[in-house]
């Protein structure tokens, strides 16, 4: 028995698009998630990020504005990490961590 493909399905294959610089099939997958009301954040940011890859600054700026008037929102991307039993979360660009400092020196030596 077949079954219609879903978000996910769509999801995988607008990813391929981006990795294969494909435009205009990224923007045929994303009407097929649309018709599948997806609320998904994903799908709507690597989208606008095919078309900003390719400089297409109109489609960014069209795509953003759907996801504002449906009111789909992305969260920054965090991590989380167990230290000693305490956990601590890091969100993208938050320096507010205590040891704030230390985490940046500590990956800079890291990194080398």
């Amino acid at each position: 028995m077949l079954l219609p493909p879903d978000v996910l399905i769509w999801g995988a294959l607008l990813s391929a698009c981006k990795v294969n610089g494909n435009v205009e099939l990224s923007q045929e997958i994303f009407n097929h998630l649309l018709e599948l009301e997806s609320q998904d954040s994903g799908v709507y940011v690597l989208l606008s990020n095919i078309y900003a890859i390719n400089e297409r600054w109109d489609d960014v700026r069209r795509v953003r504005r759907l996801m504002k008037n449906k009111g789909i929102r992305k969260f920054p991307g965090s991590s989380v990490v167990e230290v000693n039993g305490e956990t601590h979360e890091f969100l993208v660009g938050d320096t507010s961590h205590p040891r704030n400092e230390d985490i940046h020196f500590l990956y800079a030596l890291y990194r080398k």
